[in-house]
């Protein structure tokens, strides 16, 4: 067995230099260390312990030492029994043999082994010599331990003192001088230790075989330990930052360095195809592989590993080297996902065996749960960003009630959220069920203003349905009608969502890829359902405002404005003509009308009849002043209209005809019966000389007044 490594304070000792006065003691020094280590001139109490606790322990473990007390002790106890003269020697003899054997206990060459089997088997022949004389005593037994002790050590040196062993207990047979009983045991004897020495060879080898197959097996499990280790650094940079390229490269580099894969690669699955992901040492690595093409694609498709020890064998192997003759193909699955296949593929070389392949699945495992947690991550962060995105386009739409303004800001604002090549924002005319885009962003701007019929394409589906629609593979056939021109690729990926009111749609939001390799993801799907709830509320609250201010300055029964809005309008003009010069200055001119007799029309033929002939009368000033003009209900039965820029003249004109229109009009009263109304007007005029703007209107509502004393039915101007 070999022996225990010298530590390095023991080391240090035997180089010492021998302290003066001491001759010899650099040998000392080399041959007896525990000697040696009391030599030294000035000694160290807590050096002096430590030696012999530690040669106390090493003497515990020393075979040597143990041979020697079962050899010493047997020969001391003989002689002490037989009672010869020579016990005092023999006894000295065993006590120093034993104490040197313990003394040689320190030493480190493993040569000083056989020098002390020699020893024993000296002492044993010494002893059995001085016990038994010539004739061969019961001390010569103790060659047989001396022998197996040397087979077992099993060294060059260490068999040359067995075979010594062996010789002196052989030489009673062929030595003359000796009776045939001292032959006779000592054939015995031999016979013994022959028996004895192969079986403890053959033990002791056995031993020494299950120990390096401990220590390959342990070396093993630390390669492995230490592989898997690189393979968790890299699964967990993998999980943190996603199947990034620098990511799988650093994969790559840990299955070539680490594992000694000469041609590694990874492919990571995009719902259509392998997509090659990373690789090492590929002259014409394949890109992208169909889930029906070679060892990789039917891997990906069965989702079981695959080793093929000749790739010659297989018909569905694909060559990227020619020099690859094994390959093992592992699929990346994260429950009932494919992620991707890691392959590896080996030459002559190095070829892939059994060990590989159940690597390769472990390895396989951990980077499909790295990838699982990277892909999961990516998502996280890409819905972060969407929903950082929407909440910043909530913020704005929730600022601003510019009807122009907001359909500009949504249009730019879901184009910036979620990336497409063309986005385009369909709204519902007002008062009808018509369809038209009110506004494109990206692709092709003269799609601006078309019509969309509910179920063409992916808006006119969702506009039909009420929901969400994905189209990954929008064709031109299936384009709208209006749109089969558009400038976009004939093959798009394309998206819809529905802008909802009361369950009933008003519009969508459409996005448009040009790239159908990119298709829309379960995190943009629901940003866009969250978009167009979003969306619906902002343009459906500015609808709401519009309206709502709108009825704040509108008289519901007639439509026209009413008298806050035609008191603050005229206030603004006043304001603004006051500060002008009278050269910059224009006419203004206003007419004041009132029904005649209109409490009769009430009193005879109700209320309803009467709001008929209030709406009648106000559809006839709609369809006589113009756009910049301002009519108003002023109060009851009376209407006021505001001509800028028109003479006085000119409002009398107007006045006229419309008077003359209304006479002309009737309305139905609850009998079936017609019913018919007349009016009365007062106009009055501002010259460009006049800044005052209040007295146009009492000026009107006098020749109002002197219009119903001179018989009504008639236009009086101030």
């Amino acid at each position: 067995m070999p022996e225990r490594p010298q530590p390095a304070s023991s080391a240090k000792s035997a180089l010492a230099v021998p302290p003066t006065g001491l001759p010899g003691a650099a040998s000392v020094h080399r041959v007896f260390p525990p000697i040696a280590q009391f030599a030294r001139s000035e000694p160290d109490p807590h050096r002096r312990r430590m030696p012999w606790r530690r040669y106390l322990n090493l003497a515990k473990r020393d075979p040597q030492l143990l041979l020697a007390a079962f050899v010493a002790l047997p020969v001391v106890m003989i002689e002490l029994i037989v009672g010869d003269t020579a016990a005092l020697q023999i006894l000295a003899a065993g006590g120093s043999f034993f104490v040197i054997q313990a003394v040689l206990t320190g030493t480190q060459a493993r040569s000083w082994s056989a020098t002390r089997l020699l020893f024993s088997l000296a002492f044993v022949v010494v002893a059995n010599a001085q016990t038994a004389g010539p004739e061969a005593g019961p001390v010569a037994a103790l060659y047989i331990p001396v022998v197996a002790m040397a087979a077992a050590i099993g060294t060059r040196r260490a068999l040359v003192a067995a075979g010594v062993g062996v010789l002196v207990t052989i030489a009673p047979i062929v030595l003359p001088g000796f009776s045939a009983a001292a032959r006779h045991e000592a054939l015995a004897m031999v016979a013994a230790e022959v028996v004895l020495a192969i079986g403890s060879r053959r033990v002791v080898a056995s031993m020494e075989r299950a120990v390096r197959r401990a220590q390959e097996a342990n070396a093993l499990e630390r390669r492995r330990a230490h592989q898997f280790n690189a393979v968790e650094s890299v699964g967990r940079l993998l999980a943190r930052e996603g199947p990034r390229g620098d990511v799988l490269d650093a994969v790559m580099e840990t299955l070539e360095g680490t594992f000694g894969y000469r041609y590694p690669s990874v492919y990571l699955w995009d719902g259509v195809a392998l997509q090659l992901g990373a690789h090492r040492n590929y002259e014409h690595p394949i890109y992208t592989i169909d889930i029906g093409r070679g060892i990789i694609g039917r891997v990906a498709r069965t989702r079981e590993p695959a080793f093929v020890r000749d790739v010659a064998t297989d018909p569905d192997y694909e060559s990227a080297n020619e020099a690859v003759n094994s390959e093992i193909s592992v699929p990346l699955i994260s429950g009932t996902t494919l992620l991707g296949v890691l392959n590896m593929e080996s030459n002559a070389a190095r070829p892939l065996d059994d060990d590989d392949f159940a690597t390769m699945q472990i390895v396989g495992d951990r980077l499909a749960a790295a990838l699982a947690l990277g892909h999961e991550r990516v998502k996280l962060a890409e819905r972060a960003e969407l929903l950082v995105r929407l909440s910043d386009l909530s913020a704005k739409l929730n600022g601003t009630i510019d009807p122009a303004g907001m359909h500009d800001l949504v249009a730019t604002g879901v184009a910036g959220v979620i990336d497409a090549t063309m986005v385009a924002l369909i709204l519902a005319e007002p008062g009808s069920d018509e369809f038209r885009t009110e506004r494109i962003v990206g692709g092709d701007a003269s799609m601006s203003g078309i019509r969309i019929l509910p179920g063409e394409g992916a808006a006119g589906r969702a506009i039909e349905s009420g929901r969400l629609v994905i189209d990954d593979r929008l064709d031109r056939s299936r384009f709208p009608k209006a749109a089969e021109a558009a400038k976009i690729p004939d093959l798009v990926a394309a998206m819809a969502v529905p802008l909802m009111r009361d369950g009933r749609a008003f519009g969508a939001i459409s996005w448009i890829r040009g790239d159908i390799a990119r298709p829309y993801s379960p995190e943009e799907q629901e940003v866009a359902g969250l978009l167009g709830v979003q969306v619906s509320l902002a343009l459906v609250n500015q609808r709401l405002l519009s309206e709502a201010r709108e009825a704040a300055v509108t008289d519901p029964l007639t439509g026209l404005h009413n008298r806050r809005f035609f008191d603050a309008t005229m206030s603004q003009l006043v304001a603004a003509r006051s500060r002008q010069s009278a050269d910059h200055r224009q006419p203004l001119s206003a007419v004041m009308f009132d029904l005649d007799h209109f409490g009769l029309v009430n009193k005879r033929h109700g209320h309803q009849a009467g709001d008929r002939v209030l709406r009648a009368f106000a559809d006839v000033l709609r369809g006589r002043v113009r756009a910049s003009d301002l009519v108003a209900r002023y109060g009851g039965e009376e209407f006021v209209v505001l001509l800028p820029g028109a003479t006085r003249e000119q409002a009398t004109l107007l006045a006229e005809e419309v008077r003359v229109q209304f006479a002309g009009k009737q309305v139905a009263g609850p009998s079936g019966e017609m019913i018919g109304c007349t009016v009365s007007a007062g106009c009055a005029g501002l010259a460009p000389t006049q800044p005052l703007g209040p007295v146009l209107i009492e000026h009107a509502d006098v020749a109002l007044a002197m219009a119903k004393a001179a018989g009504r039915d008639q236009v009086v101007t101030a």
